[in-house]
C-alpha cells in the first residue's frame, strides 16, 4: 500500500508534470493511492493532480522500491 512519494518516484512524477505542462507552482493538491485497475500490479499507483485553475490530471505510474 502506498504511504508516501518516495524519492526514487520523482523522475516518473517530474516526467508526467513535464508531459502535461504542469508546473509545480500551479499544483493545489496531489492524491496517491493504490491503483484501482485490476489488472495493475501491486505496485502500481494511480496519481491525480489538481491544479490551482481546476483541471484534475490523472495517471497511473510503477511505484518503485525504497533503495537503502
Amino acid at each position: 500500500m502506498t504511504y508516501g512519494f518516495l524519492p526514487q518516484n520523482w523522475p516518473a512524477f517530474q516526467r508526467h508534470l513535464d508531459e502535461r505542462g504542469i508546473e509545480l507552482s500551479e499544483i493545489e493538491t496531489v492524491v496517491i493511492r493504490p491503483s484501482a485497475a485490476a489488472a495493475a500490479s501491486p505496485t502500481t499507483i494511480d496519481v491525480v493532480v489538481t491544479a490551482r485553475s481546476g483541471r484534475v490530471h490523472t495517471w497511473s505510474q510503477e511505484e518503485r522500491a525504497p533503495v537503502f
